[in-house]
């Protein structure tokens, strides 16, 4: 299936912004659920894919132009993305689909997704890449994030969260100095560094990155393939101190902001559960009309 040959031109959208949705994942983890279809594109409830999430959040906080990286099984998801939310990306909706850019082995890690598509940002002129994963139940303002970003002047912004030191081996973390400024960071530490406030947090990465294009190209031309953002990218990046952290929190300092990566059966199910009761974490997103309707 020639996605990317069908696929419009990457264009920039406001304030020379360009959302990249890492869309590609197998998750094997999902057994059966994930036999012949993308991980993104799992159902959820009712009419709702995983996807859904993620969408809803870059549309309701201005994102005009997005472009989808897929790899297994996409059909599913592309279809679902172009029924519902293409018509909504005032700048464009586009697809590249990961053997029809870099070839047979496709994309090797989630910074060479990025990493083939340097050329067509470089003619966009795109100033900023938000980078997103597919695959999270959450909602957010990236624009708070963006913001964030902007103001500190780093090149790269990583949207991170506390989560109980418990549970941080499962996730990349953070050494922080002051409010912002990442030290060193870990992807699944065996130790994880607590956070100075909260010694029994640390702080995870959220997957969700905001970095100045010229930066980032320079960094992936240097980069050798595979090549994926927790394992390589971040790491020498933040030893170069050139990442700033922004905290993911909640009105009420208290709750923490309810995100869930639903990789498990087990953990699809719980969050699904958690929708299904009056006291579910926030309304679910509401799926734009279809084009046929």
């Amino acid at each position: 299936m020639v996605l990317s040959a069908t696929a419009s031109k990457i264009t920039c959208g406001n304030g020379g912004l360009v959302a990249v949705l890492l869309a590609g994942g197998r998750g094997t983890r999902l057994g059966a659920l994930t036999q012949s279809e993308s991980k993104p594109a799992v159902p959820f409830l009712g009419d709702l894919r995983i996807v859904d999430f993620v969408m809803a959040n870059a549309l309701a906080s201005g994102v005009s132009a997005m472009t989808v990286c897929t790899q297994w099984a996409p059909t599913g998801l592309v279809h679902h993305l172009q029924n519902h939310w293409a018509a909504e990306f005032a700048d464009g909706l586009t697809f590249r689909h990961g053997p029809d850019v870099a070839g047979p082995l496709g994309f090797e890690g989630t910074a060479h997704a990025v990493a083939s598509l340097a050329g067509e940002f470089d003619a966009a002129r795109v100033k900023d890449l938000l980078v997103l994963s597919a695959d999270h139940v959450y909602q957010m303002d990236y624009r708070d994030l963006v913001g964030a970003h902007r103001a500190t002047g780093k090149p790269m912004t990583v949207a991170s969260l506390p989560v109980p030191l418990s549970e941080a081996r499962g996730f990349g973390v953070f050494d922080v100095e002051g409010a912002c400024h990442a030290r060193h960071f870990i992807e699944k530490p065996s130790t994880p560094p607590a956070m100075a406030n909260h010694p029994d947090r640390a702080l995870a990465s959220m997957g969700i990155y905001v970095t100045q294009w010229p930066w980032l190209r320079q960094i992936l031309q240097d980069s050798p393939v595979p090549m994926d953002f927790g394992h390589d990218i971040l790491p020498k990046a933040v030893e170069r101190g050139d990442v700033g952290v922004y905290c993911f929190a909640h009105p009420n300092p208290k709750i923490t902001p309810y995100w869930r990566d639903v990789g498990t059966v087990e953990a699809l199910e719980s969050a699904r559960r958690d929708f299904l009761t009056a006291l579910r974490p926030f309304n679910l997103p509401a799926l734009p009309k279809t084009l046929s309707a």
